[in-house]
């Protein structure tokens, strides 16, 4: 066969010279590099000889890929179609079986895959519907112009459709909603996810339904996520329904509170309840006084409500949860805190006394996060910080099955002071029933102060293990520790002070904590830390002098564990293990020598010393400095 040339380029002037240092500026025309690689197949000159065919085959058996079970590879494959085309529109799972003979044969006898009919090409769509025969669909799509009619017809006109995934923007998604109200009978599942743009006006984002909604019941219909969609999709016949959740609705979609009472409480089956930004829209205390009667859920296992303070805590009103519920929620706003908290505080209440006695809470974890560092380099709040906090109590029967209460503070607008979070988190505690709480684990979690935290240790009386992780608690180490010197000073007579010592631990543990950190002042009028003036006692210097304050009354830590912190100094190690029965250390991270800075004693953030406005104390120093005065 005689030699020919395809040229590629059409013009040799659209390629830079070879010593133009700048970047090429040729388009990349992907349907022209489609059509001479498909000129290129057709003149045979790529074709493999039969030595290469050989070659190739040899090199695929022993490849790992090639020799997978058929069981791993159908669950890499199933996985691969339930991706969909993700962001990329143009990619196909199709492809997939075209890598080698191996994989094509394996597809071609696997069923099941072809029932992910697949969208994002038309003769993708006809081999995969084509080769899905009568079986249940699984229809996963992002919707787009080249594939809105494909999907409508085959949400019309399939004869069984198993589950419905769609994401879509806003505007593509108006002609498919009214056979999504009316979906295949045998369907099972159905999640439709809008992207609504954020500066989209909510006025006019979905039209009244001009169809009727009414039907005979989706028996097989049990799970049903709705993120941005209208809320008529949840019809009086999806009675069947076992998990419900709703994200994100628009205003104009939010229904009365009396319509809404009434779609809930027909789904008798519910096991699981989402509202995500999705409440009605008359939500005050005196149209739920002049309800006849609240939800009744029988079967709901967990229920998880994220809004406002108000909106939490009036939905939960309406709503009469089982004693065995788990119950999640997350506060996304403090604007409400003040005038609300004290009624969600209320309800948390009677739910959690309501399980005490059959179901009681053992286990509690308290996490803190920042998004980013406080301050700034030059000590200034910095406009991009954000906090949140989250609230765990485990019960024993909850298991891998999640917390009993999982009560979460994320506010989406900048809250710098910590007093609102403190205030939140004192209503929450409070509120829950923990007197019969052993193990409290700590996360991340500096900002409670001494005196609420005092005012937490009364009520965990049963406390006998404490986990602290991440960053140091130096509120707390300071409460036991004059806890235990007001017990001290009880026993010399003194009634005002404290004469039990709260609580009775037996174990410590700390993980990755920074031991030579220090802590904060608090003023005697103010609720949270002075984050001007610093407390430059050290974290594990104070949290062993209140282990041997407790030791002094027959109080001694059966054990303490420091494994992976970082800057333990050798002399509190020693103090340590004078304080308590058992000391489990890790002695690769000890400071034998212990080095310290007169001026910072301490360790604080990064960039902290480059500011000369903060103000230094030593309250451990001070304390021991009158004890020997005193004596």
């Amino acid at each position: 066969m005689p030699v020919q040339i395809v040229s590629i380029s059409p013009s040799p002037t659209l390629f830079l010279d070879c010593h133009d240092k700048g970047p090429s500026t040729r388009p990349f025309n992907m349907p022209r590099i489609r059509h001479v690689a498909t000129t290129l197949l057709r003149h045979n000159f790529v074709t493999p000889s039969a030595q290469q065919i050989t070659e190739s085959k040899h090199h695929n058996s022993r490849t790992i890929a090639c020799r997978l079970p058929e069981e791993v590879m159908r669950k890499i494959f199933i996985q691969c179609a339930q991706l969909g085309g993700g962001d990329c529109e143009s990619w196909s799972w199709v492809n997939i079986s075209y890598v080698c003979a191996a994989w094509r044969r394996f597809a071609l006898n696997a069923q099941d895959l072809w029932r992910y009919i697949d969208f994002s090409d038309p003769r993708w769509h006809s081999i995969t519907f084509k080769r899905a025969k009568m079986s249940s669909l699984h229809i996963n799509a992002h919707v787009t112009d080249g594939n809105v009619r494909l999907l409508h017809r085959t949400l019309q006109l399939a004869h069984r459709i198993q589950d419905i995934h769609l994401t879509s923007p806003i505007q593509k998604i108006y002609p498919l909603l009214e056979v999504l109200a009316h979906p295949n009978p045998s369907l099972e599942s159905l999640v439709v996810d809008i992207r609504i743009p954020k500066h989209c006006s909510f006025v006019d984002v979905y039209d009244p339904p001009l169809f009727p909604t009414s039907g005979p019941p989706l028996r097989s219909l049990r799970y049903m996520e709705l993120n941005g969609a209208p809320f008529y999709l949840l019809t009086s016949r999806c009675t069947s329904l076992t998990q419900l959740h709703l994200h994100n609705l628009p205003f104009t979609e939010r229904p009365t509170l009396r319509y809404f009472i009434f779609m809930i409480e027909q789904l008798v089956e519910l096991q699981h309840l989402t509202l995500d930004k999705a409440f009605p829209i008359n939500m005050d205390s005196n149209d739920i006084q002049a309800l006849e009667r609240r939800i009744t859920l029988p079967h709901l296992r967990r229920i998880t409500v994220v809004g406002s303070v108000s909106e939490i805590g009036n939905i939960l009103d309406c709503i009469k949860l089982p004693p065995s519920v788990l119950l999640n929620c997350k506060i996304c706003t403090l604007s409400d805190l003040t005038i609300n908290m004290w009624k969600l505080a209320q309800i948390l209440s009677i739910i959690s006394s309501a399980g005490a006695e059959a179901f009681p809470l053992e286990t509690l974890v308290l996490s803190g996060h920042e998004s980013m560092p406080r301050f700034t380099d030059h000590h200034l709040i910095s406009p991009e910080f954000r906090q949140s906090l989250r609230i765990r109590a485990f019960r024993a029967d909850c298991g891998r099955g999640g917390a009993a209460f999982d009560l979460s503070i994320e506010p989406e607008e900048h809250n710098p002071n910590d007093d609102t979070m403190i205030t939140a988190l004192t209503a929450i505690w409070k509120a829950l029933s923990l007197s019969q709480i052993h193990t409290l684990a700590l996360q991340d979690l500096d900002i409670v102060t001494q005196i609420s935290w005092s005012q937490f240790l009364r009520t965990i009386p049963s406390l006998r293990i404490l986990d602290i992780t991440g960053r140091s608690p130096s509120g707390l180490v300071w409460a036991l520790l004059l806890n235990a010197r007001s017990h001290a000073q009880a026993l010399k007579g003194d009634g005002r002070a404290q004469r039990l010592l709260l609580p009775i631990l037996d174990d410590i543990y700390l993980h990755r904590v920074d031991c030579s950190s220090g802590g904060f002042m608090v003023a005697p009028t103010a609720p949270v830390n002075s984050h001007s003036d610093l407390d430059d006692s050290r974290f594990l210097d104070v949290l062993t002098t209140s282990l041997g304050e407790r030791r002094r009354f027959g109080l001694r830590l059966r054990s303490l564990s420091i494994a992976r912190c970082e800057y333990v100094r050798h002399a509190a190690v020693q103090a340590a293990r004078n304080a308590v029965s058992h000391l489990v250390c890790d002695l690769r991270n000890v400071n034998k020598e212990d080095p310290v800075e007169e001026t910072w004693p301490a360790r604080y953030c990064q960039g902290w010393k480059l500011n000369t406005a903060l103000r230094h104390y030593h309250r451990l120093r001070t304390l021991v400095l009158l004890d020997s005065g005193s004596e």
